[in-house]
């Protein structure tokens, strides 16, 4: 219960920009993982090689993946309009990113990069809880829950929120739909910065990293139905909870295939997800 928890606000901050985006774009950012996986290079770049202080080292890293990720996004969004090859074309610029890491980096060699919070472990309930897991798990749903009002009560939320339902009347009544898409992307990109930021120096930096987060975004969104960023944390729950129960049922690592199963069994059972728009009605 406790890893469950911990793990599905993690994985709610992780989820919630590949949902924003779809949520106002329409179209699935499939770069997404490739972004996590950029900052965490980033980090270890400047920390190795610059021997950066760790704060500046994130702060630039953040930064250099938001323009990293809008350039990307944009080139393509310039080259085609068709979101099918859009998306197609995110996921090849997504494999580049591996493949010129595994270049520059050495090829699979797992590198560890320090975290913000200390890594020593507390008692929770007979439970024994990494202090980098807490606080990680607090600080994103701290995110997720401040970008939920955000977007529920400020007047750019509202912005967003009409653009997602309908652009072309958001358009009518004087939106501008190409700047709230961009905020929204740029807010997305942050979104799993940050996560890199705090998730990845409890694991290693390896050229195929991309894929754990990017399989949980994907899940997340389909469950929680996709562009509906108030499902983001019950979605987030149900995927966390399931990995965490199969992790302490079956010997191996199976998690990501979990993922994928609860996916199958959601777009059978409840094709629009959690926030179909028969549970809105």
């Amino acid at each position: 219960m406790i890893y469950g928890l911990l793990f599905g606000f993690v994985y709610a901050l992780i989820s919630a920009g590949f949902t924003l985006v779809f949520g106002v774009s329409k179209i699935l950012n499939l770069s997404y993982g490739a972004l996590y996986m950029t900052t965490a290079y980033l980090i270890y770049y400047f920390i190795t090689f610059l021997r950066l202080p760790l704060a500046e080292a994130i702060l630039l890293s953040i930064l250099l993946t938001v323009v990293i990720g809008m350039t990307i996004f944009y080139f393509v969004l310039r080259f085609t309009k068709n979101a099918n090859i859009f998306m197609v074309t995110m996921l090849l610029f997504a494999l580049l990113l591996q493949y010129l890491y595994s270049y520059f980096f050495g090829g699979e060699v797992g590198y560890i990069i320090p975290g913000p919070f200390p890594s020593a472990s507390f008692s929770l309930a007979r439970v024994s809880v990494s202090y980098s897991l807490l606080f990680s798990a607090v600080i994103s749903i701290a995110i997720v829950a401040f970008a939920w009002i955000w977007i529920e009560k400020s007047s750019f939320g509202r912005k967003v929120r009409a653009t997602s339902e309908d652009a072309e009347v958001a358009e009518l009544l004087g939106i501008d739909t190409r700047i709230v898409a961009m905020v929204v992307l740029v807010i997305s990109i942050l979104f799993i910065s940050v996560a890199a930021v705090l998730v990845v120096p409890s694991q290693e930096v390896t050229p195929d990293m991309w894929i754990n987060p990017f399989v949980i975004a994907f899940a997340v969104s389909i469950i929680g139905g996709l562009g509906k960023f108030k499902w983001v944390i019950p979605a987030a729950m149900i995927v966390s909870f399931s990995e965490v129960t199969s992790q302490y049922l079956i010997h191996y690592n199976v998690s990501e295939i979990v993922a994928f199963l609860i996916v199958i069994v959601f777009i059978i059972l409840f094709p629009n997800g959690l926030g179909g728009r028969g549970n809105e009605e």
